[in-house]
């Protein structure tokens, strides 16, 4: 099998991300709602996939957890930054503040991110988007 850069493989598995996170928080008529602020998304293409810790900060073992991904409008992610307060607000309501220090404390494991740890998850979220 031929060696994949690793840019290649972040970028097939962070599209994955990003369909597994829209199907995930899709609304029955095809919508979402931003995760932090609740406005409604119309256009999966307005549907941004933002972090609950901050992908500059995580290193690749949260930065394509799906724990740690929502949905979120552009203001949130990218003018608010991720609105990080909201967002710590309504992951503690939505899974409560164990799993959400699990997620903080999961911000310190050291992986080595290479093309094995790539393909794994590749794998995984092909198999989760397949019965889409």
């Amino acid at each position: 099998m031929k060696k994949r850069s690793p840019k290649s493989l972040k970028n097939e598995l962070w599209e994955l991300c990003k369909k597994v996170v829209r199907s995930r928080y899709k609304n029955e008529d095809e919508s979402w709602n931003c995760f932090t602020c609740g406005r409604r998304i119309d256009e999966a293409r307005k549907a941004q996939t933002g972090h609950f810790i901050p992908s500059g900060g995580c290193g690749a073992y949260l930065r394509y957890d799906l724990r740690n991904l929502r949905i979120q409008c552009y203001n949130c992610n990218i003018n608010l930054g991720g609105n990080g307060a909201e967002f710590y607000r309504r992951m503690i309501l939505e899974v409560g503040k164990k799993e959400t220090n699990q997620i903080f404390k999961d911000k310190q494991k050291i992986i080595k991110a290479d093309e094995l740890f790539y393909l794994q998850l590749i794998n995984k979220y092909k198999l989760m988007t397949s019965f889409k």
